[in-house]
């Protein structure tokens, strides 16, 4: 990227992020968690921010967010009927094209009234695309979760409907006028999948919330026999795994807890059988959740203070995923400072390096991922030593402003550049 074009940095820019909802309190999701991160210490630092969102919860309206659901609202009645009958007749075609057209009223209506200068947008379902081609400011795709990697972590079947997507995607970066990603793993399957060369694709790693030394997780505090797992029950997020490795860990230790928090999407293994978390227990440790070996602490969403506690409780935070590209479950336990063990699969090993800041097990492998969790219930003091360093570094890399300013750099050599290669692009690669 030619630094040459770089706006000043003493310049205030004016921002706008596409998320699937908002505030974080309603829907908490990793996107929107990293812009509900970002957004305040842009605002603090005198840039303007404005959100984009599908969903906005009622409460929290005001003129720096707007609601796509408001554009679906102002449609006459005779758009509606057209849009009714439209679904009746291809409803996946009307879906796609009238969500476009829903998003590109709000965003020009954003763009108007604040000025943005450049939106920030998810590579999901190509809606990226659209905006590039009807919007005259530059459209940064941000790689949160291509489909091509997140669909297969899911168990998602390898359909029409999966193929179509993934296209979708992969045109929607191969236009875009910025591509960042927050981890090089997801950056690198990106380029090698779609045959994409991305030259000026950044990785800019995704902002945790700062946590005080005196709030950190503490050796003395935690439960000596408590295991804490934060995440869906289901194939992406390894609900399966921990029980899997979990049943392991109490034939080395029967005084050993494993509190569960997140909600339960049902799994399918691999031999085909769809599972809900209580029937998966039930049928691979028997009495566990009578005996409270596995206390599950249900569907509804924890604000991060809650999870900070619970966190600080366990004697070991697991994330155990098929797939991530920057897991904001890895980089909050780091925040606190807890011992972790954690997948080697995806973005994780630029996060965590084995050994020095927490422990990796072989990914998919519930009994190399029980034998590091029973390595740190049985070490306590080399846990609290993994730990703290972990704190540190997550507090040299992670933090807001650490964060903020590597962003800012980017944003500004993007819109320096302008529009004016918007003819050039990158090339379609195998699209």
């Amino acid at each position: 990227m030619d630094l040459s074009s770089a706006l000043p940095s003493s310049l205030r820019l004016s921002i706008g992020f596409y998320t699937p909802g908002w505030p974080l309190g309603a829907y908490q999701n990793g996107i929107v968690t990293s812009v509900a991160t970002l957004a305040p210490t842009l605002t603090a630092m005198g840039h303007r921010v404005s959100i984009l969102a599908f969903h906005v919860a009622e409460a929290t309206r005001n003129e720096s967010i707007y609601d796509m659901q408001q554009a679906r609202a102002s449609r006459s009645l005779a758009e509606r009927a057209i849009d009714g009958l439209w679904y009746r007749v291809a409803p996946r075609s009307a879906r796609r094209h009238i969500t476009r057209r829903w998003l590109l009223t709000m965003v020009r209506r954003a763009i108007s009234e604040r000025g943005i200068q450049l939106i920030e947008i998810e590579e999901s379902f190509g809606l990226a695309r659209w905006l590039q081609e009807a919007t005259s400011i530059p459209i940064c795709v941000r790689l949160h979760g291509p489909w091509f990697l997140n669909g297969p972590a899911l168990g998602v079947p390898d359909n029409a409907e999966f193929r179509e997507r993934v296209r979708e995607e992969g045109r929607a970066i191969a236009v875009a006028d910025a591509v960042s990603a927050p981890s090089r793993n997801v950056l690198e399957q990106v380029r090698e999948f779609y045959g994409l060369p991305l030259p000026e694709a950044e990785v800019i790693p995704a902002p945790t919330w700062p946590v005080a030394v005196v709030e950190r997780w503490r050796l003395e505090d935690a439960d000596p026999k408590q295991v804490v797992f934060v995440g869906r029950f289901d194939r992406h997020k390894g609900g399966d795994l921990i029980i899997e490795a979990f049943r392991r860990v109490l034939e080395a230790d029967p005084e050993a807890r494993l509190c569960f928090k997140g909600p339960d999407r049902g799994c399918t293994t691999s031999d085909g059988r769809k599972w809900n978390l209580n029937g998966f227990v039930r049928d691979r440790i028997p009495g566990a959740l009578e005996t409270g070996r596995i206390e599950w602490l249900g569907n509804e969403p924890l604000p991060f203070p809650a999870l900070a506690q619970l966190r600080r409780k366990g004697m070991v935070s697991v994330i155990c995923s098929r797939y991530e590209n920057f897991p904001l479950t890895v980089v909050e336990a780091m925040a606190l400072g807890c011992p972790i063990v954690a997948a080697q699969a995806g973005g994780i090993p630029e996060i965590l390096q084995d050994g020095v800041n927490g422990l990796l097990h072989r990914s998919e492998d519930p009994s190399d991922l029980a034998a590091k969790i029973i390595y740190l219930l049985k070490n306590p003091a080399r846990a609290a030593e993994l730990g703290r360093q972990a704190a540190s570094d997550c507090e040299r890399q992670f933090y807001p402003d650490i964060v903020t300013s590597r962003l800012l750099e980017f944003y500004r050599r993007v819109i320096g550049r302008g529009i004016t290669s918007r003819g050039q692009k990158r090339g379609a690669g195998r699209l």
